[in-house]
């Protein structure tokens, strides 16, 4: 299978928290070509700006634009935001990122999400980074539309 460089082909775990194996780093969602989904930014808990990093192999459209990859800030993102993803692969790659003011940051070693699936709604609950947390940084969820 061939794949973008910025798509994952499955789901990076983090193993910086001691007894933990639910902590995602990069998820990676099944998706059929053309899919639409729902973005919805629930809560944010944190000094730092805080978003999500969304891909696939053929790009993402929103508004009528498409882009191969885009960044979804919870500050200045509407609440809700449909997407349509285009893909031959049938994957989609999710991480949470944020801004200390110093540009994006993604994928420290103690950033990850924590997955939960309630009536098919995805719902993530973000740490940014640090080993204090309820991960709570960030909530937000995905439905397959």
């Amino acid at each position: 299978m061939k794949v973008g460089i910025d798509i994952g082909i499955k789901k990076l775990y983090s193993d910086a928290f001691e007894g933990r194996n639910d902590i995602i780093m990069w998820d990676v969602q099944q998706i059929s070509n053309e899919q639409l989904i729902k973005v919805k930014f629930i809560k944010t808990n944190s000094n730092n700006k805080q978003g999500i990093w969304i891909a696939t192999d053929k790009g993402i459209e929103v508004n009528g634009n498409l882009y191969s990859q885009i960044n979804l800030w919870e500050d200045t993102s509407p609440k809700e935001v449909i997407l349509k993803c285009y893909t031959d692969v049938g994957l989609l790659s999710i991480y949470n990122i944020w801004d200390k003011g110093r540009g994006r940051n993604s994928q420290s070693y103690t950033s990850g999400m924590i997955i939960k699936e309630i009536d098919n709604v995805l719902y993530y609950y973000c740490n940014d980074y640090g080993f204090e947390t309820d991960f709570n940084k960030l909530i937000f969820s995905i439905e397959k539309l």
